[in-house]
């Protein structure tokens, strides 16, 4: 059976191949670039979609809480068209649990004068309501994560809503719509990155690889050594797949881990190479073999003719010479008839 034949069946073979089985590397990658790449952007979108419903589950769980602070803790306010406005000119600090702190004021009417309380809050988790914005620190991210109300609202079409509406929203079936959006967003943005880091590293790992097969004098196309890069990334992808998912809920942090990303894709494509070079090493010495028993049989032929010559009687001998010579005078007498002819 044509193994090859089998990788084009299945994206999950080959993503099983690609960590198990280190020598179809040569094989998966004679298929060509193309499928090397596409096989990259599956193996993105699926942990782009499975970040995405990490985030959408998390979004969740903060709307539910933000809908409990906003009854108990959160005054009137009123939204429409992008801005959002509360009656209060002093800026409200509010202790959350959840949410570290919540910061809201809608007054401020510049850039500068929003990154100065952004900039004035000490906590490493916060959420700051302004004019036409929300700052979220610390909660679903390292840094700060500044959101249009324009465009969280463009998603679920609303243009207009107060602290009632809200209220009605957040308990509301349609909230769906919103998760939508949210999941789309993120799983678009953390494909589109994913897809350009795994190419990017694979080109720069295949340099390497180019490098390493220069030396150790094996000849592979370049083309053939990205293909495998490709697939060498795999382990290391599903591996921050899962870090990134962790990192959502907990405060767990790996310092090295771009590191160990990399080093984990170096070391399958250095094993896919020198396997191909173990699997042509072992081809060339049965060619080798193959071409001296070839060599033995013809001689041992030859020996065999040779003791069969001698082993005739000398009249046997005698009479071949004779025929042999008479075959000779014929061809002869045949070459000089034209000759006379013309005479």
């Amino acid at each position: 059976m044509d193994d090859s034949k089998t990788f084009k069946k299945g994206f999950f073979k080959k993503v099983w191949y690609s960590i198990t089985k280190i020598e179809k590397y040569g094989e998966m990658a004679a298929e060509g670039i193309p499928r090397a790449i596409k096989y990259t952007i599956k193996l993105a979108l699926i942990i782009s979609a499975i970040i995405a419903l990490g985030s959408v589950y998390q979004s969740n769980q903060l709307m539910k809480k933000g809908k409990e602070f906003i009854e108990t803790q959160v005054g009137d306010f009123n939204y429409k068209d992008g801005i959002l406005s509360v009656p209060k000119e002093e800026t409200i600090i509010a202790p959350s649990s959840t949410f570290g702190q919540i910061v809201i004021n809608t007054n401020i009417e510049t850039n500068e004068e929003a990154d100065n309380i952004i900039n004035s809050i000490d906590s490493s988790k916060v959420i700051i309501l302004l004019r036409d914005r929300v700052v979220v620190k610390g909660v679903n991210s390292k840094g700060a994560v500044i959101y249009k109300y324009a465009d969280l609202m463009q998603g679920i079409n609303i243009t207009e809503i107060n602290k009632q509406d809200l209220i009605d929203f957040l308990s509301s079936s349609d909230l769906w719509k919103l998760y939508v959006t949210i999941f789309l967003a993120i799983t678009i943005g953390v494909l589109i990155a994913l897809v350009l880091q795994i190419l990017w590293y694979s080109i720069i790992l295949a340099i390497f690889g180019f490098i390493v097969t220069f030396f150790s004098s094996i000849k592979i196309r370049f083309a053939a050594i990205f293909n495998m890069s490709c697939y060498a990334f795999t382990l290391s992808v599903l591996m921050q797949g899962l870090y990134m998912m962790v990192q959502m809920f907990t405060k767990f942090e790996v310092k090295y881990f771009i590191v160990m990303y990399i080093a984990v894709a170096a070391i399958y494509l250095i094993a896919a190479i020198f396997i191909i070079k173990s699997d042509f090493v072992k081809q060339q010495i049965e060619k080798d073999k193959n071409t001296a028993e070839k060599k033995e049989i013809e001689k041992e032929n030859e020996n065999k003719e040779e003791k069969k010559q001698n082993d005739k009687k000398p009249e046997e001998q005698d009479e071949e010479k004779e025929k042999d010579k008479g075959k000779k005078e014929k061809k002869d007498d045949g070459e000089a008839e034209p000759e006379g002819s013309q005479a």
